[in-house]
């Protein structure tokens, strides 16, 4: 009975460190995400002044993989802004961006962004009526 016993807390901790394993792997895996890198590097806000403005806030961190003033990586924060208004069913007849700017020195921004982007929906004219 003593071996049946032992057996098994056996196969229990075998089973248990092979899946600990297997979530080891996933989790390197995760970082190769595209959505890893626009969750940890990017960020879209509303104005919470109050004033219930028409636009939002996209904040970025800068980091080797995208630098400043690569136009390879500017072309993966606008994909990143993209997916952010898409995911928010936000802007669908698209954006404009009206501000690209640093942070200033005694601007809030406790998550210590690099870049602050301020951008509108393009907003389409009613329909003319037919005569």
């Amino acid at each position: 009975m003593k071996l049946a016993a032992n057996q098994v807390n056996g196969v229990v901790i075998m089973v248990l460190l092979a899946t600990g394993l297997a979530g080891c792997s996933a989790m390197d895996s995760i970082h190769e995400s595209p959505d890893y890198y626009r969750h940890s590097l990017s960020q879209l806000s509303q104005p919470l002044d109050g004033t219930s403005a028409d636009f939002f806030w996209f904040d970025v961190k800068f980091s080797p993989e995208y630098p400043n003033n690569s136009e390879a990586a500017e072309a993966v924060r606008m994909q990143w802004l993209t997916v952010w208004l898409e995911t928010r069913k936000a802007c669908l007849n698209g954006y404009e961006i009206l501000e690209r700017r640093e942070f200033g020195y005694s601007e809030h921004n406790p998550a210590r962004y690099d870049m602050r982007y301020k951008v509108q929906c393009v907003v389409l004219p009613p329909p003319e009526a037919a005569s």
